[in-house]
């Protein structure tokens, strides 16, 4: 072979391996955002909402919180700020069947079915707090549902109980600035990426903040629970349980921390 055509060949050589080597090392910075696919976390993701006529409007909880209920979703306020809301126009609760196994980071669950259109059909005032109640259906088959909301406090409660279901998924919506609070999650925005909570981690216990001001905490203690961000819009808390308690900052609090 001539000597050019050899220096010719080994400047290709060299081209392609240089090339593979960039690619390699762009696709390596986009690992953490797609890595989260197989992290052990499904994506549940919400169906319809459907609020009877007489389950819509605003329930007052007392210290100027109220939660508002309608076809566009949940919303929970003090006086005129947002304390958080669900993803807008759809279903902001889903039941799962299956198993979830290990505990923490190593944590991984097993969805065998959902049931993600959420109807809500009744609401009762009771002092101090509000009761809906309805069904999650997958179209053919439902589950009974009840949602209380309740003011303790400095915060505000939200419970979930559907009986017979393995856990439940309840469906945020997605707030700028959505950051971690330790010792629960790392201080670090969450977006594109989900995280299990500590097993140790109490019901009460932090685990994030959003642009509201608002911190988040995600019930009940002894329970696989996650915290899921990695779909555009929605901001998905995981519960392996049949019912699930949310907590949140009765007021906002924007002071640096």
């Amino acid at each position: 072979m001539p000597r050019t055509k050899r220096d010719v060949s080994k400047s290709m050589v060299a081209l392609v391996l240089s090339l593979a080597a960039l690619t390699a090392l762009g696709l390596s910075s986009w690992v953490p955002g797609w890595l989260g696919r197989d992290s052990g976390m499904a994506d549940v993701e919400p169906g319809m909402l459907q609020v009877d006529q007489q389950a819509r409007g605003i329930a007052t909880l007392g210290g100027g919180v109220t939660a508002s209920l309608y076809d566009s979703g949940l919303r929970l306020s003090h006086d005129d700020d947002i304390l958080t809301e669900t993803v807008l126009r759809g279903s902001f609760l889903s039941a799962v069947v299956g198993t979830a196994e290990g505990t923490g980071n190593a944590t991984t669950e097993h969805v065998e079915h959902e049931y993600n259109h959420l109807h809500i059909t009744d609401l009762r005032f009771l002092p101090g707090r509000a009761v809906y109640s309805g069904e999650v259906s997958d179209g053919s088959n439902s589950l009974p549902v009840e949602i209380r909301i309740e003011l303790a406090g400095p915060v505000v409660r939200i419970g979930f109980s559907v009986p017979l279901a393995s856990g439940v998924v309840v469906h945020l919506a997605h707030k700028p600035a959505t950051t971690g609070l330790p010792p629960v999650l790392p201080f670090r925005n969450l977006r594109r990426n989900d995280f299990w909570l500590p097993a140790d981690t109490g019901r009460s216990d932090p685990a994030f903040t959003t642009v509201l001001g608002t911190d988040v905490a995600i019930g009940p203690a002894g329970v696989a629970r996650g915290v899921d961000q990695r779909s555009s819009g929605r901001l998905d808390l995981h519960v392996w349980s049949s019912s699930a308690v949310v907590t949140v900052s009765s007021r906002p609090n924007p002071s640096p921390r």
